[in-house]
C-alpha cells in the first residue's frame, strides 16, 4: 500500500475520518445491540454489517484519492442525468419508508438514489460553471444553471424533504460562491429565518393547500409541542430523555436505557445514545472531530487555485457540515424530525459509501492543490 507514502497524502483528513469511523462503530454497537438481538437474534448484526461497509468505504476512499479528480468530472453529466432518472422513478414507484418512497430494490441490492444525487450535483454543478465560464449575466446561462441546480432538489423533495433541503443548500451555497449578486442571498437567508420562526402557521397553510404531506405536518406539530403530540413525537421525546440522562460524563458505555425504547437508535437518533452513555464530554469529542474534518475540507477548497476543484471541495464540505448540523439539530429538537444520518456514524450503506467517495475526491484534489501552491 503506497497511499500513506505519498508526499501530499492528506493525513489530517484521513485520520479524522478513521477516528470518526472507529468511535462511530463503538457507539453503533451499543446503540444497535438491543434491536439487533430483538429482530435478528444477534447483538452484533448491525455492527458487523456496518464494519463491512466501513472497511469497503475506506478502501474505496483510498482508491478514489489516488485517481485524478477530472476523471469524475468528465462523466459527471452522465452521472447527474442517470441518478436524476432514478430519483424520478423512486419518487413514484420506490420502496416506501416512513411514509415516503425513498428506496430502490435492484435484484436484492437496496439503495437510496437521493444520496447519490448529492454526489452527482456536487460534481456536475462546478462543471456547468466552468462550461459557462462563470458568466451569469446572460439570461440563458443563468436559466440553464438554475435548472441544473434546483430541479434535483425539487424532485427529491416530493419523496424526501430532508434530502431535498440538503440538495437545495448545496446548490445555493455553490451559487453564492460564483455569483456577484449577494442581495438575492440576503433575501433568501431572511426568508429562511422567517420560515423557521413562523414554521407552524406556514406549514398549516402548505398543508391546507395540499403541498405538505400529513406525516410532514405531524413532524412539525411534534417539533413545536412534543409533549402534546406524544405519539408523533415519541422518537423525539425518547431522544431528549437520553440526552438529559447523560449529563456531563454519561452513564457509561453500554449503559443506555433509552436505546431499547428509541426507534432507529442506530440510525438517525444515534447521537442521543452517544449523549446518554458518554455525556456532553463524549458528544463534544465527536463534534470536535467533525469540526477538524470540515475545517480541513474548506482549507483544501481555499488552497485550490482552480475554480472547479475549489467548488467541488466546497460543496462536499457544505454537504457534510449540513448533515451534521441537521442530525444534531433534530436529536436536540432544535429542528423538526427530518431523518438525516450522522456522517460515518449512523448505520446505513448508501449514505456512508457516498461520504467516503466524497472524502476520497477531496484527498485527490488536495494532492494537486498543494502541488500547485508549492510551485
Amino acid at each position: 500500500m503506497t497511499f500513506a507514502k505519498h508526499k501530499n497524502f492528506e493525513y489530517i483528513l484521513f485520520t479524522s475520518v478513521i477516528f470518526l469511523v472507529v468511535f462511530g462503530l463503538i457507539v453503533l454497537y451499543s446503540a444497535s445491540s438491543v434491536q439487533a438481538m430483538r429482530i435478528y437474534g444477534s447483538p452484533t448484526y448491525f455492527f458487523i454489517r456496518q464494519a463491512i461497509f466501513c472497511a469497503a468505504g475506506i478502501i474505496i476512499m483510498l482508491v478514489v484519492s489516488s485517481m485524478p479528480y477530472r476523471l469524475f468530472t468528465r462523466f459527471s453529466k452522465y452521472l447527474y442525468i442517470g441518478v436524476l432518472m432514478l430519483v424520478i422513478v423512486t419518487a413514484f414507484s420506490g420502496r416506501i419508508s416512513r411514509g415516503a418512497s425513498r428506496w430502490i430494490n435492484f435484484r436484492g441490492v437496496i439503495f437510496q438514489p437521493s444520496e447519490l444525487m448529492k454526489l452527482a450535483l456536487i460534481l456536475y454543478l462546478p462543471k456547468v460553471v466552468e462550461e459557462l465560464k462563470g458568466d451569469f449575466e446572460k439570461k440563458d446561462n443563468l436559466i440553464r444553471f438554475m435548472i441544473v441546480a434546483y430541479v434535483p432538489a425539487f424532485v427529491v423533495t416530493l419523496a424526501n424533504l430532508s434530502t431535498g433541503i440538503i440538495l437545495f443548500i448545496i446548490a445555493t451555497s455553490i451559487i453564492f460562491v460564483v455569483s456577484k449578486k449577494y442581495l438575492v442571498f440576503v433575501f433568501a437567508l431572511t426568508m429562511f429565518v422567517v420560515a423557521y420562526v413562523f414554521a407552524y402557521p406556514l406549514s398549516q397553510m402548505l398543508n391546507n393547500a395540499g403541498l405538505l404531506k400529513d406525516y410532514q405536518m405531524g413532524r412539525i406539530l411534534a417539533w413545536k409541542d412534543p409533549e402534546n403530540y406524544p405519539d408523533t413525537a415519541y422518537q423525539t421525546l425518547q431522544g431528549l430523555y437520553a440526552i438529559g440522562r447523560g449529563r456531563i460524563y454519561g452513564n457509561g458505555y453500554l449503559a443506555s436505557i433509552q436505546k431499547s425504547l428509541l426507534p432507529e437508535a442506530q440510525n438517525d437518533m444515534i447521537f442521543a445514545v452517544l449523549c446518554e452513555e458518554l455525556g456532553l464530554a463524549g458528544a463534544g469529542l465527536f463534534i470536535a472531530l467533525y469540526l477538524i474534518l470540515i475545517y480541513r475540507i474548506f482549507y483544501i477548497s481555499i488552497k485550490s487555485k482552480r475554480l472547479m476543484p475549489m467548488l467541488i471541495t466546497f460543496g462536499i464540505g457544505i454537504h457534510i457540515a449540513i448533515q451534521v448540523i441537521l442530525n444534531i439539530g433534530v436529536v436536540t429538537n432544535v429542528l423538526p424530525n427530518t431523518g438525516v444520518t450522522l456522517p460515518f456514524v449512523s448505520y446505513g450503506g448508501t449514505s456512508l459509501l457516498v461520504t467516503f467517495v466524497e472524502v476520497g475526491i477531496v484527498m485527490s484534489i488536495s494532492k494537486i492543490s498543494f502541488k500547485e501552491s508549492e510551485a
